[in-house]
């Protein structure tokens, strides 16, 4: 199933343009060498819908909270929570998220003094992560009352971000899938996808899963359809069984019953 998502994902993007067309704002602390194999996963990222309408994407790489804080205030631009002290995060760790043509990207773990952290494929995968939730929000509209469950945003920008990831050689696509799902303690108890529509609850790794259900099941432009869809007809489940075929009740149902050979507990 995770092969057949993926040949499904590259014969879907075909031979892919890179394009820079995004607004790029860096830390001058982000060394040369981060910088290169950074903007090359945005550009790939961004090039692959190049054919998709979008606003153009503002993107903030920086090493420091402190420093998005200054950055994003000068331009009088916030990301995230509006009472955090700091864009899109309290201050600590790394962050990143997105908006509809806004995306941060803090590397602080890596870039702190003494830090022993690395550049697994985690990391790897964000930029493009991050670039792909611009491409939800875009095909959502403007309609803010429109709710798609947390394991969908997430698990599908997980499963692009690693593709991408494996594209550009940083890693193979199932080291983050191990990561993600297989080895996850998250999912050792058995708790219904449909369960999975908050952040606390880890919808990541088993959202990942179901998007590779979802593309192997129907193709990656179909998948697209589930955003679009729900933007025309007015609600997810309603978007969801146009796009797909199928009820998102009888979706739940299939996956349930697939999820042990998918290796998510069962």
């Amino acid at each position: 199933m995770t092969n057949a998502a993926l040949l499904a994902t590259t014969n879907y993007f075909g031979l892919v343009e890179p394009s820079n067309n995004y607004e790029l704002n860096i830390d001058p602390k982000i060394s040369d060498a981060d910088r290169g194999w950074i903007e090359k996963t945005l550009s790939y990222a961004n090039g692959s819908f190049s054919s998709l309408p979008r606003e153009r994407v503002k993107i903030f790489l920086g090493t420091s909270h402190a420093w998005s804080l200054n950055t994003l205030k000068s331009l009088n631009i916030w990301i995230g929570d509006p009472n955090s002290p700091f864009p899109c995060s309290q201050g600590i760790n790394d962050a990143y998220c997105a908006e509809k043509n806004l995306i941060l990207l803090i590397y602080s773990d890596i870039y702190s003094a003494n830090s022993s952290f690395r550049w697994d494929i985690g990391r790897r995968s964000t930029p493009a992560h991050e670039l792909f939730h611009t491409v939800q929000f875009s095909l959502l509209g403007t309609n803010k009352n429109l709710h798609v469950p947390r394991w969908l945003m997430e698990g599908s920008a997980n499963f692009f971000g690693y593709f991408v990831a494996e594209k550009l050689g940083f890693g193979t696509y199932q080291e983050g899938r191990d990561q993600q799902v297989t080895r996850n303690p998250a999912y050792s108890l058995v708790i219904p996808l449909e369960k999975y529509d908050d952040f606390e609850s880890d919808p990541y790794g088993i959202g990942q899963a179901a998007s590779e259900y979802l593309i192997a099941s129907v193709g990656f432009e179909k998948f697209l359809n589930i955003w679009r869809f729900t933007n025309t007809e007015g609600s997810f489940s309603a978007g969801f069984e146009k796009a797909t075929g199928i009820s998102l009740e009888a979706f739940y149902l299939k996956f349930e019953s697939a999820r042990g050979s998918m290796r998510i507990g069962s």
